[in-house]
């Protein structure tokens, strides 16, 4: 059965479409998917994505694409619980500096405290916060976007890779005090006893796994102190280009998004931010990105969400977009989703073309 797309899927805050997230969790799908004896190469193409590109260093990849390439493999695997699978079958490495530091940290509560610190750095499509409670410490996990569709796969993923990597680095007999997940039990509930091997709530007030202090206090075999400190200094390092970039590529989408569908020139971003245009530029191009690269990304978003979620003429689209005619738009989907507008519209299930 075709895998139709809720108006929730579309929406309006660009971020949406920045790439600013790690590859990590698309790479193991792959892995996963490859396995089962399924190519998801076109899958990744139609999102704009190649697997080569998935190990690259440095690569980043948007929500909307993750999210696309996520919606193909539950689809076409038929497997309601693939996010278990993908998330049991990574180890420490899976993380990268992230899977090292937790590996070199003191004790668990330490390798879980570097972890949500970096979660970002792990390819997570999840927020995520530490919390204490009674007995022990909870990860919390909250959504980034209203995406129903995806909220169980990603949880599911995100607990069961944080599992796997504190067995592959503590103790394979690690077990969390307690789940809790806001969805109803699915019909493979009992898949989630199995692998967790603990209590396991659904429908709960929100989505946490829960350490006990018997384990958080539990030293790591691979602790190095100089070793930690090597990379937690990279980690940080990291996180402040990182953030640097999101604020400012995240500023620019912002801006265009409220222009829309006037579109603010470079020149008038960059005296905003206190800086020539050459420099505004070359700070774009430092981060892989360009000003009219940014104005497509959030044309784009903008675009899947009107034709997907609305019934409005293409000439209004189009004009909503900033484009001259729809002849324009036309060609502008034709370029992102290698179809026709109202082909989009007529399947709803929008996929980006390479």
């Amino acid at each position: 059965m075709k895998c139709q797309a809720p108006q929730a899927r579309a929406t309006t805050d660009p971020r949406y479409g920045s790439a600013t997230i790690t590859p990590h969790l698309l790479r193991y799908l792959t892995l996963v998917a490859a396995e089962r004896g399924h190519d998801l190469g076109p899958a990744l193409r139609r999102a704009g994505l190649t697997e080569a590109a998935l190990s690259a260093v440095g690569q980043r990849i948007s929500y909307r694409q993750g999210s696309s390439v996520i919606r193909e493999a539950i689809r076409d695997l038929d497997d309601p619980a693939l996010g278990l699978a993908v998330g049991r079958r990574q180890r420490a490495t899976a993380w990268g500096l992230v899977g090292f530091g937790l590996q070199a940290s003191p004790t668990l509560h330490d390798a879980l405290e570097l972890g949500v610190r970096h979660h970002g750095v792990t390819g997570s499509m999840l927020d995520h916060r530490t919390q204490t409670v009674p007995g022990g410490a909870a990860i919390l996990a909250t959504a980034r976007y209203a995406d129903s569709e995806l909220r169980a796969f990603l949880l599911e993923e995100a607990f069961a890779s944080i599992v796997a990597l504190v067995r592959d680095s503590l103790d394979e007999t690690f077990a969390p005090h307690t789940v809790a997940v806001r969805h109803p039990r699915p019909p493979y509930g009992g898949a989630y006893e199995d692998y967790f091997r603990c209590p396991v709530v659904f429908d709960a007030t929100d989505d946490r796994i829960v350490f006990g202090d018997d384990w958080l206090r539990t030293p790591l075999p691979g602790a190095d102190a100089y070793t930690l400190a090597q990379v937690r200094a990279l980690l940080d390092a990291a996180r402040a280009r990182s953030r640097d970039r999101q604020d400012l590529v995240q500023g620019l989408e912002v801006s265009v998004a409220r222009g829309l569908p006037h579109v603010p020139p470079l020149a008038q971003q960059a005296l905003a931010r206190g800086m020539s245009e050459r420099t505004l530029r070359r700070r774009l191009a430092e981060h892989g990105t360009s000003y009219e690269a940014l104005v497509d990304s959030v044309r784009l978003v903008r675009a899947e969400e009107l034709i997907t979620g609305s019934d409005l003429p293409l000439q209004n689209v189009a004009g909503l977009l900033g484009f001259s005619d729809a002849r324009t738009l036309r060609r502008a989907v034709a370029r992102w989703f290698g179809t026709s507008p109202s082909a989009l519209r007529g399947n709803r299930s929008p996929q980006r073309r390479p």
